[in-house]
């Protein structure tokens, strides 16, 4: 497979096509970042900021930072465009790490409009992922965030085969091994 790297792939589902976010999203991604109900579902453990973002600005200025980590070999965030609305929904992040006992496991963030946050968008969304994510980012196992609150999220990951389980990265979270 082909490093995602130099040239980042485009997936596509009934309802979505995931591509690498632009700085040209920022103003549709402001919608669901500055979405209450959305925000309490995010997944920013580990990370530098909530991702409560308020202002055109700030949306810009997170959308310039996650196209620097990009290009960095960081992580790969990906906007989720709504095909009937031409719209960013939505984003997805993906990377991989070496736990403590060497395991390769990729984290999946998913941040939608609340929206989107039903079963049917989600098992789209995590379903893309999952039959693409193992082998583009080189992972056994894919651990997700899913709260209690988030009964849609854990009902789709569960659909899918996702086992609640531990991650390193904190609690509440979902794991898919290859």
């Amino acid at each position: 497979m082909k490093n995602p790297y130099e040239i980042c792939p485009t997936f596509e589902t009934e309802s979505f096509i995931l591509r690498l976010v632009s700085e040209e999203d920022s103003e549709d991604l402001l919608k669901c970042y500055s979405d209450s109900k959305a925000q309490k579902i995010f997944n920013s453990d580990k990370c530098t900021g909530d991702f409560c973002i308020y202002t055109i600005e700030d949306m810009l200025q997170c959308t310039k930072a996650w196209l620097c980590a990009y290009t960095q070999h960081e992580f790969i965030r990906f906007a989720i465009i709504d095909k009937s609305l031409s719209k960013a929904i939505g984003t997805v992040e993906m990377f991989g790490y070496a736990g403590k006992y060497k395991i390769k496991t990729g984290i999946l963030r998913v941040d939608v409009s609340s929206e989107y946050e039903n079963a049917d968008y989600l098992n789209e969304i995590f379903s893309v992922c999952n039959e693409n994510f193992f082998d583009l980012f080189e992972v056994d196992m894919i651990a997700t965030k899913a709260i209690p609150q988030a009964v849609e999220r854990r009902n789709a990951l569960l659909k899918i085969d996702f086992c609640e389980g531990n991650a390193y990265e904190g609690e509440h979270y979902f794991l898919r091994s290859k």
